[in-house]
């Protein structure tokens, strides 16, 4: 297989493992050994070991001891840590961020974006949350002007405005999806999904936005709670 040596290995091996699983395979299925893996890409075994780790916290692979690697899912379950990891995540497993606008518009001083948010494996997208941010044009006076597809919102208000995004005060519930929520996160109707909704505040403590997240059953979370 072939693999441009100017560019990531791991993050290529990645994206080739990925579009095998998901054009070829199924649940369940063997995949070739770390040593026919090191082989058919012409690197070393370290090399596919971190690769199949990547595909493993995606929850695309699940390794047994002294058996192999086998198929768990045809979709990634990627872990969500917080707002501002998504994008860097997306590149660490060899992935690219992809942002939808659902809808954009300007209610009095107001700009209300909602984004559905996705991971990008070759040609395979997976929706991972669906966003609505509501932000003061007074505050950030001409931010409705830039193109939040291409750009990152967080970004945005980082370099040209110089806020910086650092806390959340979060509510977590459990909503129903509705047609709509279904159609865009790839569930059925009904389902039961994880909603995120609060405000966000700067380095100071001043008001950012309101922002309502909700998860697509696709994305994951790992929590560490004190007792």
């Amino acid at each position: 297989m072939y693999l441009d040596r100017n560019s990531n290995l791991r993050a290529q091996i990645v994206s080739a493992i990925q579009n095998d699983i998901f054009t070829n395979r199924k649940v369940g299925d063997k995949l070739p050994s770390e040593a026919e893996y090191a082989s058919a890409f012409n690197v070393t075994r370290s090399t596919v070991q971190k690769a199949l780790k990547d595909l493993e916290q995606m929850s695309l692979i699940e390794k047994i001891q002294g058996k192999g690697s086998f198929v768990h899912q045809t979709k990634p379950h990627v872990k969500l840590f917080n707002f501002k990891g998504f994008t860097d995540y997306a590149h660490q497993i060899g992935a690219e961020a992809v942002n939808k606008i659902i809808s954009a518009k300007v209610n009095k001083d107001q700009y209300i974006l909602r984004r559905l948010r996705l991971i990008k494996t070759d040609q395979s997208l997976t929706p991972m949350t669906l966003d609505e941010s509501i932000i003061s044009l007074k505050k950030f006076p001409g931010l409705d002007k830039y193109d939040f597809s291409k750009q990152s919102l967080y970004e945005v208000i980082r370099q040209e405005y110089k806020t910086y995004p650092s806390t959340s005060s979060l509510r977590m519930t459990a909503i129903s999806a509705n047609k709509e929520e279904a159609k865009l996160l790839d569930c059925s109707e009904k389902s039961a999904l994880l909603q995120a909704e609060g405000i966000v505040h700067d380095q100071s403590g001043e008001f950012v936005e309101n922002v309502k997240v909700i998860y697509s059953n696709y994305a994951e979370f790992d929590l560490t709670l004190g007792m």
